[in-house]
């Protein structure tokens, strides 16, 4: 079992498979996988917003695309910046959020700069229906680990 903590550049343990990636010395590599564990727990049953908005620096922008919950055949692109606009942003889209889990497919990393492409699995807000998303997403860290820019896009994959 790996242990993360954002306070070192390095996982404590033995590398191995988590969520779909295997663990390497590298501080990215790190601030990424503690950044979606951490996303994975604060959407869960008991959706933490404010740990949520915990994960991105003071300043930190967020540019997404993805579909509108009402209606799946339309896009909605938002640009948010600061943590004030983001957590509000995750207020907003909190019924859609809540118990979603992101699975990881690929990753790579180039300096503080990481691209992760998976699928986003939940329940849709409106229906209560399993809803399953394809995710890329384009996050640089600072010398903090705190997310300063996130840019993804998301599309619907299949509802059930």
């Amino acid at each position: 079992m790996i242990e993360l903590d954002i306070y070192r550049d390095e996982p404590r343990g033995l590398p191995q498979e988590t969520s779909g990636a295997t663990v390497v010395g590298s501080c990215t590599d790190t601030a990424l996988d503690h950044c979606f564990e951490a996303k994975n727990a604060a959407m869960g049953p008991i959706l933490n917003l404010p740990g949520l908005a915990m994960l991105y620096a003071e300043d930190a922008l967020i540019e997404c695309s993805f579909p509108d919950p009402r209606d799946f055949n339309v896009r909605v692109h938002r640009k948010v910046q600061g943590l004030n606009e983001i957590q509000r942003f995750f207020e907003e889209q909190s019924e859609f959020i809540r118990y979603v889990v992101h699975s990881e497919k690929s990753r790579s990393v180039s300096g503080r700069t990481a691209i992760w492409e998976g699928v986003m699995s939940g329940i849709d807000g409106l229906s209560r229906d399993p809803v399953r998303y394809k995710a890329v997403f384009e996050l640089e860290f600072d010398e903090n680990d705190h997310v300063s820019r996130h840019s993804c896009k998301i599309t619907l994959a299949e509802r059930y």
